[in-house]
């Protein structure tokens, strides 16, 4: 195993980028700063967590044809079909800012003998995912800010072939 991750444009087999391969010291850093975020990120109010992925949403959106044009460079995806991925996942974003707030607030039900019940969504800690390549903004987007609207910290494993736009 080399300790260099190399992204190739399938197309001329150019080599785009190196990054470094994580030690397991940097992944064990890696955890432990997600758990770090996690633990102050989980107290924040469901519309300060949609204030910021609304922010993640605008800036996707600032960066379209950037990311387009990089998904066409490590995976031969077509230049329109990234501007219509990354447009995708601003609107994942901006759904789920919208409507998360709601979906995620506490619910007082009527139980038994005329008594109140609540219920509550709670994060559960660190999410992981291991994401393909086909998809790589997209993947990435799915799992990680829903998890996060719901208070969750989340770590990415991209496939190596689109390190760049994972």
């Amino acid at each position: 195993m080399t300790d260099l991750l190399k992204t190739i444009n399938p197309a001329t087999g150019e080599t785009l980028k190196t990054y470094p391969r994580m030690s397991d010291d940097e992944m064990a850093l890696a955890i432990e700063q997600c758990q770090a975020a996690y633990q102050d990120w989980r107290q924040r109010s469901l519309e300060d967590r949609a204030k910021v992925i609304k922010a993640i949403g605008d800036e996707l959106r600032k960066h379209v044809d950037d990311y387009a044009e990089l998904m066409t460079k490590e995976m031969g995806k077509l230049y329109r079909d990234g501007q219509e991925e990354v447009k995708l996942c601003a609107g994942i974003c901006d759904y789920t800012a919208e409507h998360g707030p709601k979906e995620l607030a506490s619910e007082e039900r009527d139980i038994m003998s005329g008594r109140k019940g609540i219920v509550t969504y709670s994060p559960i800690g660190i999410v992981y995912g291991i994401q393909p390549w086909n998809f790589p903004l997209y993947q990435a987007i799915r799992y990680s800010i829903s998890n996060l609207m719901a208070g969750n910290g989340v770590l990415l494993k991209h496939a190596e072939t689109c390190t760049g736009s994972g």
